[in-house]
């Protein structure tokens, strides 16, 4: 008879063993996929952003899959995690998706506020990161816009610098008073500053009046009435679309008729879902990508392979010939960041993060839906002045619709 030694050695080899074979399995499927992770809004008040963000990733997952994946190798999204946009969330959810060795890439959080709150965590990690939607400057520069960017985050939304120059130089032009709502997050407050920054830069003798709210706020009355006292000729709100909705209606019901201009992140779907016919003549900067009478092949091909996969969506919106340019905003960002990253990998031959990080920087001249994709050593952001028009709302029929402002 053995010793009781001899039986725990036996029964720890016999788990070795079949640990041993789990791996071994689990190893040879990790081997035959290139696995990313993902955390976004994907419930929730802003849950738009994030399911937005993961039908522009999905779908060109897809089209690489269909196409024979990279080298014979499918992609998928191993790990979808939902953060509702909530800092905290998306800290917990990021530990766990760095926990994972078997990831190659991270797909990064939908907001500003819940990317600040992962990003230098994911800059530790070194791993690749697709930064789809949040504009903080810092997410993508940590010093500053024009120094070097964090070595491992690329970026393919409109961050606030190049955003705050093409807004700046319009309002600088048109405006000599201003008054200023700006949400209290990271977006709102480096936004904010950007913004007047360039303003001032453009127009020394501006006046400016400012307020800022909580967002989901339910009553922005009293900064409305502040700023009201301020005579200002416009109204600039940077915020996301929900607000954007309680701000527009409350001007309303003030008799505040004073044009409203916004940065891109108010017109998202809940502004023009939840403002209607008040929506109409609000300004703000885009990408026109989908505003174009002729437009780059790409965009086609975009545009027609949505339709075919998501049909007309919510995203897509209320024509069914022609989608709303709100996917520029929000799902564009993720197609392009996918794209690019699986072609970054392709072009490295590797998953190993350095190699795909220098084959990114390496892109020059790639053709995506938003815009011409330039990367190198110190730009990760892909999106520039150059891509972007001042767009105002109009009511076309019965349809609201954007109009390009020229000049």
């Amino acid at each position: 008879m053995g010793t009781r030694r001899d039986l725990f050695r036996g029964l720890a080899g016999i788990g070795a063993a079949a640990l041993l074979a789990r791996g071994g399995r689990a190893v040879a499927q990790d081997s035959s996929v290139i696995r990313l992770g993902l955390t976004t809004a994907l419930t929730g008040p802003y849950n738009e952003f994030g399911e937005g963000n993961k039908r522009g990733f999905d779908l060109a997952i897809e089209q690489w899959n269909a196409k024979g994946g990279i080298d014979g190798r499918k992609i998928e999204i191993v790990t979808a995690l939902d953060d509702q946009m909530v800092p905290d969330r998306a800290a917990q959810n990021m530990r766990r998706l760095l926990d994972d060795p078997s990831l190659t890439a991270i797909l990064g959080p939908a907001g500003s506020g819940a990317t600040m709150a992962v990003i230098d965590m994911v800059t530790a990690s070194g791993r690749p990161y697709v930064n789809a939607l949040a504009q903080a400057t810092a997410a993508t520069y940590p010093q500053t816009f024009g120094k070097a960017p964090r070595r491992n985050v690329f970026t393919f939304g409109i961050i606030s610098n190049v955003e705050a120059e093409v807004l700046g130089t319009y309002v600088a032009k048109t405006f000599k008073s201003i008054a200023v709502m700006h949400e209290s997050t990271s977006y709102g407050v480096s936004g904010r500053d950007t913004l007047l920054g360039v303003v001032k830069q453009h127009r020394p003798d501006v006046k400016i009046a400012v307020e800022a709210y909580n967002q989901r706020a339910t009553d922005v009355t009293a900064q409305l009435v502040r700023l009201q006292q301020s005579d200002a000729e416009a109204f600039l709100v940077i915020g996301l679309g929900t607000d954007l909705v309680n701000i527009r209606r409350s001007m309303a019901r003030l008799g505040l008729k004073q044009p409203l201009v916004t940065s891109a992140g108010g017109l998202s779907l809940p502004y023009f879902e939840g403002a209607g016919d008040a929506a109409v003549g609000t300004v703000a900067p885009m990408v026109g990508v989908l505003v174009e009478d002729e437009p780059r092949p790409e965009v086609t091909r975009f545009v027609e392979a949505y339709k075919a996969r998501f049909g007309t969506d919510r995203y897509w919106g209320p024509d069914p010939q022609r989608p709303q340019i709100q996917m520029s905003l929000i799902v564009i960002p993720a197609y392009d960041g996918a794209n690019l990253l699986l072609e970054g990998i392709r072009r490295a031959k590797s998953t190993e993060p350095a190699a795909i990080i220098a084959a990114l920087e390496g892109i020059r001249d790639y053709p995506g839906v938003n815009t011409i994709y330039n990367f190198s050593a110190d730009r990760h952001h892909g999106i520039g002045t150059e891509s972007l028009a001042m767009l105002r709302v109009v009511k076309k029929g019965e349809k609201l619709g954007l109009e390009v402002l020229k000049g």
